[in-house]
């Protein structure tokens, strides 16, 4: 009787040890900066994280919270957190580099009457139905928690030991992150315009296209959405990805070929379904 070995059950690989085999890779004279950036982000997410179920949106809100036009070293962050999102990448730990999203937020330096700076606004964004509620059910959440974290830090506050008080200033972190996020969703919210699908045959955003590999038959299906929705691990590739791109405005029967480290791989387009 056949079996499964071990090999074919190997558990997905988690942020903590893809950080310890990039720190080997890292030059001595890089280990005290980028190592110490790289780190940071590695704790805020979660050592135990899978690699498979980061996101997009996930990463910018973090450079949103995280990476300050204010900080001397904003640049140096955004090189190190590049370089690190590039190294999972080459090494086909995600299916995207997620280093697109890390920058520094860009100030216009036009104030209003009550003094406050106006952030420079970006493109409007385009999304799946889907996608837009998962941000308004998103900010419902993130609007839910804000009390929870406030009462948080003032329980924390009734620590008096402020020197060493870890709690407080977790508490701070999280109530900091959560705001961020919250404004970043809102913004998105703000900016967002909604994709319908198309009435021809054609994929479009929020198509789920299904395609076999010509080389080995493997079968492979991925919903096609904004670069916001991308999730490896859901199987939502951006249509602004290498692949997104190329089965993009695809009939079923076509060929299509995609550009990886590795050479060119060649699909067909077997399916395409619209919820």
């Amino acid at each position: 009787m056949g079996h499964d070995s071990a090999s074919d059950h190997k558990p997905p690989i988690t942020l903590g040890e893809a950080l310890n085999e990039y720190l080997e890779t890292l030059k001595p004279e890089l280990r005290g900066t980028h190592a110490t950036y790289v780190c940071k982000y590695v704790e805020h997410a979660g050592e135990a994280t899978a690699l498979s179920s980061l996101s997009s949106s996930r990463i910018e809100s973090y450079a949103e919270a995280q990476i300050k036009v204010s900080d001397p070293a904003a640049g140096e962050r955004v090189t190190a957190l590049k370089a690190w999102f590039q190294f999972l990448k080459k090494h086909n730990y995600t299916e995207q580099n997620y280093g697109i999203h890390i920058r520094v937020r860009k100030v216009a330096g036009k104030r209003t009457g009550e003094g406050r700076k106006v952030v420079e606004e970006s493109n409007l964004v385009e999304m799946t139905r889907d996608g837009f509620e998962a941000l308004q059910q998103e900010l419902e959440q993130l609007n839910a928690r804000t009390p929870e974290l406030v009462t948080a830090i003032t329980h924390a506050r009734e620590d008096k030991d402020f020197r060493e008080n870890a709690p407080l200033e977790a508490a701070r972190e999280a109530l900091a992150f959560n705001e961020q996020r919250r404004k970043a969703v809102e913004i998105a919210l703000k900016r967002a315009v909604i994709v319908e699908h198309v009435s021809n045959d054609r994929s479009a955003m929020g198509s789920v296209v299904t395609i076999t590999r010509l080389d080995n038959s493997k079968k492979y299906s991925y919903r096609l959405v904004g670069a916001r929705e991308a999730n490896a691990a859901e199987k939502r590739i951006s249509v602004e990805s290498p692949v997104g791109k190329v089965l993009l405005g695809r009939r079923v029967g076509e060929d299509v070929s995609v550009s990886v480290p590795a050479g060119i791989v060649q699909y067909r387009i077997d399916a395409i379904t619209r919820d």
